[in-house]
C-alpha cells in the first residue's frame, strides 16, 4: 500500500514529467544526423525516338545513399524519386550517361553521399514502326435498357520498337472503359496501354465512339445440352435440356431460334465416375447470357 501511495502520488506531475522527457528525447532523436540506402528507378528519355530505340540498359535502378537530420529524412518520399537521363544524340551503339542527382529534387539540407552506379551503359539501335489493330476492354453494361452497338477507334495507332519487338505485337490494349457510366452515344479519349519495355505507342490516347442500341431479353426452354467427348467415352447427361435467358439487340431478339444457340459440356480428359459440371453457352454475335438453368449439370463418363 506504501508503494502504491508512492507511485500515485502526485500522479499527473509524473506524467507531465514523462511526456516532456519523452518530448526532449524526441528533440534529439530528429536532430541527429543519419544515412539512409533507397532505390531509385531509373526512367530513360531519348531525344531521337522515332529513328532509334535502347536495346538494352545495364541497370534499371540505382542504389543512393542519403545523409541528413532526422527531421529532414522524415519528408523523404522515397516512391517518388527518380533518375530521368536523356539519351544524347549519337550513333547506334552503347553510350555510357551519368547519373544526375539534381532529378531526385530533395528536400533542403539532404546530401546525396554515393549513388551506385554512377554511370549507365545504353546501347541504341534502329527504330522499326507499324500501325496496329486497337482493342477496347470493357466492364459492365450500359443502363436504361440500352446495349453497346458498336465501338469504333478513330484513332489510328503506331508502335516503333526493335524489329524484333515489333513483330511480335499483333495488338494493343486501351485502359478498360466502363460501361455502366456511359447514358447516351458518346466519343471518349482512353489512354493506350504500353504493350511492354522499350516499345513506345504514339499516340499515347486514342478516340473512341461509342454507339448504344436497344437491348432486349428472351427466355428459351428446353435446349438440348451437347456433349462434346472423344468417341471412345459413353457420357450421360441430366438433365438433357437447358434454360436460357438471352439479351441482345431488340430488334433481332425474337427472330432467335433454338437452332442458335449451342449449350454444350466438354469431356476431354475425365475419368470413368459421376461429375457435376457447367455448361459452355454459344451465342449469336452482340447477344449475352444473362442466365442459365440448371447451372451444374450430373455428368456420367463411363
Amino acid at each position: 500500500m506504501h508503494l502504491l501511495r508512492i507511485i500515485t502520488s502526485n500522479l499527473g506531475l509524473k506524467i507531465l514529467a514523462l511526456f516532456f522527457a519523452v518530448f526532449l528525447w524526441l528533440v534529439a532523436v530528429l536532430d541527429r544526423n543519419y544515412e539512409v540506402r533507397v532505390k531509385v528507378p531509373i526512367v530513360l528519355g531519348d531525344q531521337r525516338p522515332e529513328a532509334r530505340v535502347i536495346t538494352d540498359v545495364d541497370a534499371r535502378t540505382a542504389v543512393v545513399t542519403i545523409s541528413g537530420k532526422g527531421k529532414e529524412l522524415l519528408r523523404l518520399r522515397p516512391q517518388r524519386l527518380e533518375f530521368r537521363p536523356v539519351v544524347p544524340e549519337g550513333r547506334f551503339g552503347s553510350r555510357q550517361i551519368k547519373l544526375n542527382v539534381s532529378d531526385l529534387n530533395l528536400p533542403g539540407n539532404l546530401t546525396v553521399r554515393a549513388v551506385e552506379p554512377e554511370m549507365i551503359e545504353v546501347r541504341l539501335g534502329p527504330a522499326a514502326s507499324r500501325e496496329v489493330k486497337v482493342t477496347v476492354p470493357t466492364k459492365g453494361q450500359p443502363g436504361g435498357g440500352m446495349m453497346v452497338s458498336e465501338l469504333r477507334v478513330n484513332t489510328p495507332v503506331r508502335v516503333t520498337g526493335t524489329a524484333g519487338d515489333i513483330e511480335q505485337i499483333t495488338e494493343i490494349y486501351t485502359e478498360t472503359l466502363d460501361l455502366s457510366s456511359v447514358r447516351s452515344n458518346e466519343v471518349r479519349r482512353l489512354a493506350v496501354r504500353m504493350p511492354q519495355a522499350g516499345v513506345m505507342c504514339t499516340p499515347e490516347t486514342v478516340e473512341v465512339e461509342i454507339q448504344l442500341e436497344k437491348e432486349g431479353a428472351r427466355i428459351l426452354l428446353g435446349l438440348p445440352v451437347r456433349v462434346v467427348a472423344p468417341p471412345t467415352c459413353e457420357v450421360r447427361v441430366e438433365p438433357a435440356e437447358a434454360q436460357v435467358a438471352i439479351a441482345g439487340p431488340a430488334d433481332r431478339i425474337d427472330s432467335i431460334e433454338p437452332s442458335d444457340i449451342t449449350v454444350q459440356i466438354k469431356i476431354s480428359s475425365l475419368s470413368p465416375g459421376q461429375y457435376r459440371l457447367g455448361a459452355d453457352v454459344v451465342l449469336p454475335e452482340k447477344f449475352r447470357l444473362v442466365k442459365i438453368e440448371p447451372l451444374l449439370f450430373d455428368v456420367t463418363v463411363r
